[in-house]
């Protein structure tokens, strides 16, 4: 049975992650730097929500807004489903596919991002 900690094992250990009083901008540009499509948001060390290239497109774009005075928390999703190291893959799968999500943080016991 393939769990989450397997897919983490091939893919490297770096997370990367933006505060959410941050603009929105940063969020782009660390997006771009790293070639990923979202990022966690963090507020006090703490995981608060997730952003992506989607919410910037819904909430921010679409909306008129500028992406330099608008915060990462105005259009970050939250609350945030979260998975385990020890979780078995397929169950991730129904998760994202029942809540028609595609990013799914990986934290451990102590409610810590892994990378």
């Amino acid at each position: 049975m393939l769990r989450v900690k397997h897919l983490l094992a091939r893919k490297g250990h770096d997370i990367w992650s933006v505060e959410a009083e941050e603009p929105v901008l940063a969020a782009l540009q660390i997006m771009a730097d790293r070639h990923v499509g979202a990022l966690p948001v963090l507020r006090n060390g703490q995981l608060v929500g997730v952003v992506s290239e989607r919410d910037y497109a819904r909430k921010v774009t679409l909306l008129g807004r500028s992406s330099a005075e608008t915060e990462v928390w105005q259009i970050m999703s939250s609350p945030v489903t979260t998975v385990g190291p020890e979780d078995d893959v397929r169950h991730c799968m129904e998760i994202m596919t029942a809540r028609r999500i595609r990013h799914l943080p990986v934290v451990d016991g102590t409610g810590s991002m892994v990378a």
